[in-house]
């Protein structure tokens, strides 16, 4: 595991974590509109039983305005029941927080970590995968606050279009070699492998990367993480155990949104699904049956304009009914080859690191895309006046001329849903515009 301190802002976000039950958008909306998450914690701790009521009051008060700010800024809208819902939440995050072990912070931190045993990165930190932040442009659910991991974090940035793998616990002999032979070809092409730690296909694709690894070694053969529902002292089954060491060992990862401690309840493991696909720029279901969490997974892949692949198989088997579904009604496109997997993805390359840097102790991403948005905003400009109406690939084709190789696709989607987000474009039946302040 590499050392890292957690600074303030990302312990906040662990207290604030330790505060839900499960993801959260009222709280992603009040730290964007507090700024931070330490300001949302200190409004939420001065807003509780024990303090004055004058201090209660102005907290009160201070965390009415954030928490319609961040909505406000978030592109969404806010009404009575809203507000309602929120003052709720509120009274639960209050309570959550009178169960904190302690308040000392050096504490805080080694219990989060249940003793040094596990690290904790938030969106400021250079292995933080922003492709999470289309969770928050795209759908109704938040991105997390911070990710809980064992193993190497610089797997979750080793590859910029990651290769989820999914498919049903059940799975037959063909399920599981589709899986592993895709995840293998998909490794030994440097692409990370996502997939979520379960037994049948997910084991499958998670061994298929760990044999690319003992093929190729970590220099060239992709990494591959395991997402869990649950804190990852409670990560199963015990039947993956070995499996779950291997992918640490094998310079991978295992990650949670949720504090060590946290049960994986049955409606956790559908919203940890969210972030396999978030994750995953391509995601592709090995086999499924007709009601199987895999096709969960492949509804927030298509929620998030992810790219969807799906296996097909024998139609007299239930085992492949839900790929051959998926194919039928056009919601994935058709595998038709285990082994050519650049049909399937970008280009094959080597793991990338981190800033191309060290991120041990101490070192910390800048604020994202920080002059970005304008250059985005300079292609929209320089389209408008070639040819009086814009679109999203004629700004990526002006990007491409004017910043060769800097520019992928999901990063200007990034940051066109951030421009629009700010107010500064608007983006309407395949046009996008600016706004005149």
């Amino acid at each position: 595991m590499t050392a890292m301190t957690i600074d303030d802002e990302t312990l906040a976000r662990a207290v604030l974590t330790f505060c839900l039950d499960s993801a959260d958008a009222m709280m992603y909306a009040l730290i964007k509109g507090t700024g931070s998450a330490a300001s949302a914690l200190q409004l939420i701790a001065d807003s509780g039983p024990g303090n004055h009521e004058g201090v209660v009051a102005a907290a009160c008060s201070a965390l009415d305005a954030a928490f319609i700010n961040g909505i406000t800024r978030w592109g969404r809208t806010i009404n009575a029941r809203g507000m309602a819902s929120f003052h709720g939440s509120l009274v639960s995050w209050q309570q959550r927080l009178t169960l904190l072990p302690c308040k000392d912070p050096d504490e805080l931190r080694d219990w989060f970590t249940v003793g040094g045993s596990q690290w904790i990165i938030a969106p400021h930190h250079p292995c933080w995968p922003d492709q999470l932040a289309d969770l928050s442009l795209h759908t109704d659910w938040a991105a997390p606050l911070c990710l809980w991991g064992k193993g190497d974090p610089q797997a979750l940035v080793s590859c910029s279009a990651p290769v989820g793998i999914v498919g049903s616990r059940g799975v037959g002999d063909y399920g599981r070699q589709s899986a592993h032979e895709l995840a293998l070809h998909a490794a030994r092409a440097g692409h990370l492998v996502v997939s979520g730690g379960a037994l049948g296909a997910d084991a499958a694709a998670h061994w298929g990367a760990i044999q690319a690894m003992d093929e190729m070694g970590s220099p060239l053969a992709g990494r591959t993480v395991a997402v869990f529902a649950g804190g990852l002292n409670h990560i199963g089954p015990k039947s993956n155990q070995r499996l779950f060491e291997q992918i640490e060992s094998h310079s991978g990862a295992l990650i949670s949104e949720l504090c060590p401690g946290t049960v994986p309840e049955a409606r956790r493991f559908l919203l940890r699904n969210r972030l396999i696909a978030a994750l995953s720029s391509t995601l592709i279901v090995a086999q499924a049956r007709a009601r199987s969490g895999a096709l969960n997974t492949a509804g927030w892949a298509n929620e998030l304009n992810r790219s969807l692949f799906a296996v097909p198989g024998d139609v007299t088997m239930p085992h492949n009914t839900g790929c051959n579904r998926l194919i039928q009604e056009g919601k994935a496109s058709i595998v038709c080859s285990l082994t050519e997997i650049d049909e399937l993805c970008h280009g094959a390359h080597r793991p990338e690191c981190a800033d191309d840097a060290d991120v041990g102790e101490g070192e910390r991403r800048e604020t994202p895309h920080a002059g970005s948005g304008t250059t985005v905003l300079d292609a929209i400009r320089m389209c408008r006046r070639a040819s009086g109406s814009v679109t999203v690939d004629c700004v990526i084709t002006k990007l491409d001329e004017t910043h060769p190789g800097e520019y992928s696709v999901a990063r200007v989607m990034r940051d066109l849903g951030s421009l629009e987000l700010e107010g500064l474009i608007d983006m309407r039946s395949g046009q996008i515009s600016i706004i005149d302040h």
